[in-house]
């Protein structure tokens, strides 16, 4: 009984906790992700076209095969009166996918003690991919649109100890295939197969081309850290960012790199928040620069931790976007033939 009066200071008081990080009891906020067209589209109806520029690639095929259907639902679930009219469209939408690659590396580390020294162990585990593709939009009588190279990439490490072996069965026994099913048995967020990755990189293509051709809007639920930083999530609760991000940058650091980590991801999403409600593209790129610089610095002294990885995708989308949006939507210029050597 006298343990209950701890026990008690210790759900009072956050900072009391052992480590920092979201816990099980998650403590969400939910942002408006607003993203406005860079172009006007000429009318409702629509037809996408991809190909593989490899079609024998199985990895490039299936990226093909899962980014058409994925632009299709994308563009109709943001703009309801769109349709999809492959005889008579308006606008036509082609993309070339280029390069597709996704590979998972064991890693290992020697032993340099006990019965075993000298010998490697596995220690984690390595998953990169990337897709690249040529995207344009054009009106049915060939009038040019909208254009823009996308290059997603994805990197994430494994290091688990305890979890590599079955996380080696998972990825390198999984080959992508065009009729198999995506499977998440433990009902994690980061990708475990080959066509997790693939699925991932291809999801983060079609939200960057539809929020070239349509406004965007939609209601994410982002987490927040916790722990020493609970009593500062008031201030995401009340809607007050800059008051949010302020106190964060300004507190001292958390005395263990892989704690601080949680306090910087905090600050993304703060960075990100007022980004979507910025007055100007300008200012709301500049926050998202911000954010993306936020993002990135926790996965650094806490590598392990997975709830990292898919602000850094969102946020992504998002700079890409605004960065484009800065760019006049004109096809390149031809080069006009040198006249030198002729007179009148």
């Amino acid at each position: 009984m006298r343990r209950l009066p701890l026990i008690g200071l210790i759900v009072l008081c956050p900072a009391l906790l052992p480590g920092q990080g979201f816990g099980k009891l998650k403590k969400t906020i939910v942002l408006e992700r607003k993203l406005p067209a860079a172009v006007k589209l000429p009318g409702n109806a629509f037809n996408v076209k991809v190909s593989a520029e490899k079609p024998q690639d199985p990895c490039g095929k299936l990226a093909a095969d899962k980014l058409q259907s994925m632009i299709e639902t994308d563009l109709i679930r943001f703009d309801s009166h769109l349709e999809l009219n492959p005889d008579r469209p308006d606008t036509l939408i082609s993309l070339r996918v280029l390069v597709c690659n996704a590979v998972a590396t064991p890693q290992y580390n020697t032993l340099l003690s006990g019965k075993n020294k000298g010998q490697r162990q596995p220690s984690g585990m390595k998953v990169n991919g990337r897709l690249e593709v040529t995207y344009k939009a054009s009106t049915r009588a060939g009038r040019f649109l909208d254009a823009e190279p996308i290059d997603v990439k994805y990197h994430h490490e494994f290091d688990q100890v305890s979890s590599t072996v079955s996380e080696t069965k998972k990825i390198l026994s999984k080959i992508p295939r065009p009729s198999a099913r995506r499977r998440n048995d433990e009902g994690e967020d980061e990708p475990h197969t080959m066509e997790d990755v693939i699925e991932t990189l291809v999801d983060r293509t079609a939200q960057r081309v539809a929020a070239r051709l349509v406004n965007t809007s939609e209601r994410v639920e982002v987490m927040l850290a916790r722990g020493a930083l609970d009593q500062n999530n008031r201030n995401a609760d009340a809607g007050q960012w800059t008051k949010f991000v302020e106190e964060l940058e300004t507190m001292p650091p958390l005395p263990h790199l892989a704690d601080d980590a949680y306090r910087l991801y905090n600050i993304g999403v703060g960075d990100e928040a007022l980004g979507y409600k910025a007055e100007s593209p300008a200012s709301a790129r500049r926050y998202f620069e911000q954010a993306v610089i936020e993002y990135a610095r926790p996965a650094k002294p806490n590598p392990q931790e997975k709830y990292f990885i898919e602000p850094v995708n969102r946020i992504e989308i998002a700079l890409e976007h605004y960065k484009q949006l800065s760019v006049p939507s004109e096809p390149p210029a031809a080069k006009t033939p040198s006249k030198k050597g002729k007179s009148k």
